[in-house]
């Protein structure tokens, strides 16, 4: 055992107060002194007095493990004064009676560990209890600590490339933002940029490798689609008549990108789906299994078309109402949460399998730290206020664009994320992870 570790061990003695009895800071009531009750568990054996622990750190917040996160509790405690091995020390989480056996470490014999899983344990104020038994038959309580345990609660930041040029200025403040406060990026990766000559060949290198870069970084690259001409008739669709090809749409450009992909055949969703893939693995892309559709437009056939296509995430879904001149074709209401849709309606539960995460948290795009301030205020409300637990788990999607993130919309974003910072678990100050859609369909899959 190295010197350093030594006095790191005898540092932690120090500090923590000894737990004879002890007392969390954030629980009013107090923890009583080691006496003992009647239990069965309790060793045969048995130790003739209560002896002295030390119980170590613990976080302040955990979270109810799901089908992508789960972190036990980890338990160190020290006996400095006496071996407890009569006495099968062991740990009890209160509000479900689980009970750990506690193991000496190899390292040092003095200190005793333990992973106490919080599997079926309700969301709220927790305590964990350090047992030992006594002669007689009765056990008794060395020391305990406290902690919250709430529902999950998400933040995905979903990033579309819509197809046409990039600039390095905005790709660099998109990363600048992801990197300077550590929140991973969905990016949907549009593939229009190969098959237009609106898109130089050099610029579209240096997107691609600006994605590949941040996949590099762990961040997850998804698929978005919009209905440009040129991609449409590249991709085989040339059936469609000319005049079909720009309309209905939703802002009159002319020029296919504003055409709902729900103004095509659920085969042709499909073929326009497979080939923008085909294209994203022919540039060394992994495989998507996330996609959006442009301007939010999707509905049960396309939902099966990607579902046919691979993908197990989808995050078209919006909030009921009109986008420019066409009605989106989504009922669900402002706080819509990740669903498994129905095969014959998206806006309806049922057994697709394919996480729907609506994007409720807003699109950045055009915003200020000043004009942004009413969708902070509207995200926060999905979630629980800070300093208490969430009882059940929520998300909030949001959604802004590499291309056209200039410092003032690089500003109203980094003030956006930073609202989240009082909740974030990364920080042990509460039950909000930033995660990829990714990861979002994982956990929604248990």
């Amino acid at each position: 055992m190295s010197i350093k570790y030594l006095a790191w061990v005898c540092a932690l003695a120090v500090a923590c107060t000894p737990a004879t009895p002890v007392a969390s800071p954030s629980s009013a009531t107090p923890t009583p002194s080691p006496s003992p009750s009647a239990t069965a568990s309790a060793s045969p054996a048995g130790l003739a007095a209560p002896p002295h622990a030390i119980f170590g750190p613990l976080r302040a917040w955990y979270v109810v493990p799901d089908g992508a996160f789960r972190e036990d509790a980890h338990i160190a405690v020290t006996f400095p004064d006496a071996d407890p091995t009569a006495g099968t020390p062991r740990a009890r989480l209160r509000s479900n009676g689980r009970v750990v056996p506690l193991a000496r470490s190899r390292d040092i014999p003095s200190s005793w560990q333990a992973d106490l899983p919080l599997d079926g344990a309700p969301p709220g104020d927790q305590r964990i209890e350090i047992l030992v038994g006594l002669r007689g038959g009765a056990e008794a309580v060395l020391a305990t600590r406290d902690f919250k345990l709430s529902a999950p609660e998400y933040v995905v930041w979903t990033l579309d490339f819509e197809g046409d040029a990039a600039g390095d200025a905005e790709m660099a403040n998109t990363a600048a933002i992801s990197d300077g406060l550590k929140v991973p990026m969905t990016i949907l990766w549009n593939p229009r940029a190969w098959t237009t000559s609106a898109v130089t060949a050099s610029r579209a290198d240096a997107m691609l490798a600006w994605t590949k870069d941040r996949l590099a970084k762990g961040d997850e690259v998804g698929l978005h689609l919009h209905m440009w001409t040129d991609y449409v008739l590249a991709a085989g669709v040339g059936h469609i008549a000319p005049g079909a090809l720009t309309n209905p749409s939703w802002a009159g450009r002319g020029d296919g990108y504003d055409v709902p992909i729900t103004a095509y055949a659920e085969a042709d969703q499909k073929t326009l789906i497979d080939f923008g893939v085909k294209l994203m693995t022919d540039h060394a892309l992994p495989k998507p299994t996330s996609f959006r559709a442009g301007g939010q437009f999707a509905d049960a056939a396309t939902l099966r078309a990607v579902v046919a296509a691979g993908f197990n995430a989808d995050c078209s879904a919006v909030a009921a109402g009109t986008f420019g001149r066409l009605r989106l074709p989504w009922t669900l209401g402002a706080d819509a949460q990740p669903y498994q849709p129905s095969r014959e309606d998206a806006n309806a539960v049922g057994d697709l399998p394919l996480l729907e995460s609506p994007t409720i948290g807003g699109n950045t795009f055009g915003f200020t730290t000043q004009s942004i301030q009413p969708q902070i205020r509207a995200n926060l409300s999905v979630f629980a206020p800070a300093g208490e637990v969430a009882k059940e788990r929520r998300t909030i999607n949001v959604v802004s664009h590499p291309g056209t993130i200039v410092p003032a919309e690089r500003a109203a974003i980094e003030a956006l994320l930073r609202a989240f910072d009082p909740l974030r678990y990364d920080r042990d100050t509460g039950p909000v992870r930033f995660v990829t859609l990714a990861q979002l369909a994982r956990a929604y899959g248990r």
